[in-house]
């Protein structure tokens, strides 16, 4: 379809060890969650890490030069929330105050597992919108490796995953179904969004998703005598990790390699969280999981057939 939007140059080897990274982090955040969750309400895990890595990015963003754009503009009707501010509060809802109120929500009725089956999607709908709304190609291979690594992930979950969804909540199915289109818009987005620079996107994103989320405390009673230590530094963890720098890392890859590229660790995710609960929490590792190692890998190399190029100049968006 065409389109006068710019498409994302090949990945290169820069832009597959950010994103092992992305993985790598985001594997660990399943384990941090249950940590921080065993004495701390859900809704003030998410509103905790969300400020964390807010208050991180910010330094950081500080320390490396950048600023925030002004919050108001002049126009000739006089002022209004800057272009900027609007496409980052847009996505702040979109990619993180929805889907972190959802899954903690939906959870409660529904196996974690089938969970990680719903997430799978995530890829499946970032190529489609990428293909529409972002310039990204979307070839019968890529499609195909997609679904490699989506049927990867159920064989990862166990095939009986499928089976217990006929007796789990619709509602909370149909809410992680939507999180998951929630999380693909966001990758979508932020490939379309004016160029800003990683630091201050990132930093100004998290920031109105704290923000916006903070009014959530008072739908619940908080009582920290029960918070146990282990608890606060998961959620230490998640904000500093998985929420700060991943952030970052991923407005870093999507405005490089594309949306598409970046929806991949939704397949490489589950695998690292798999080895990091058998280290972690000494759970059993299936053998059925290097099964699934095996038809991931292949799906992503399908997927991502051409051969790595390098970045142009004019596709270079500076951190």
């Amino acid at each position: 379809m065409a389109n006068n939007f710019k498409s994302p140059a090949d990945a290169t080897l820069y832009d597959w060890a950010l994103l092992g990274l992305v993985v790598a982090l985001g594997g660990f955040s399943f384990a941090m969650i249950r940590t921080a969750v065993e004495t701390i309400p859900p809704a003030v895990v998410t509103v905790g890490r969300l400020w964390i890595g807010a208050i991180f990015l910010y330094g950081v963003m500080i320390q490396a030069g950048r600023r925030l754009p002004p919050f108001l503009a002049a126009t000739k009707k006089g002022w209004s929330v800057h272009l900027e501010w609007r496409w980052m509060i847009a996505i702040s809802v979109i990619g993180y105050v929805a889907p972190f109120f959802i899954f903690p929500w939906a959870q409660q009725f529904i196996d974690s597992g089938l969970a990680g089956i719903y997430m799978a999607f995530m890829p499946i709908w970032t190529v489609g919108l990428a293909y529409f709304f972002a310039g990204e190609s979307l070839s019968p291979r890529k499609i195909i490796g997609f679904l490699l690594g989506f049927v990867g992930v159920i064989i990862l979950m166990g095939p009986e995953i499928i089976g217990n969804a006929a007796n789990s909540s619709v509602l909370a199915q149909i809410a992680l179904l939507a999180a998951t289109i929630c999380y693909a818009t966001y990758a979508v987005m932020t490939r379309r969004a004016p160029p800003i620079r990683p630091r201050a996107f990132a930093a100004g994103t998290l920031l109105s998703a704290a923000i916006i989320s903070t009014p959530a405390l008072l739908l619940i009673d908080i009582d920290t005598s029960n918070w146990s230590l282990l608890s606060l530094l998961g959620v230490i963890g998640l904000g500093l990790g998985p929420t700060g720098l991943v952030g970052i890392l991923l407005i870093i890859v999507i405005q490089r390699a594309g949306a598409g590229f970046m929806a991949l660790a939704n397949y490489l995710v589950p695998l690292w969280a798999v080895a990091a609960g058998a280290v972690i929490f000494n759970e059993r590792l299936n053998p059925s999981a290097f099964a699934a190692l095996a038809v991931i890998l292949i799906g992503v190399a399908i997927s991502q057939h051409s051969s790595p190029g390098k970045i142009k100049p004019a596709d270079q968006i500076k951190s």
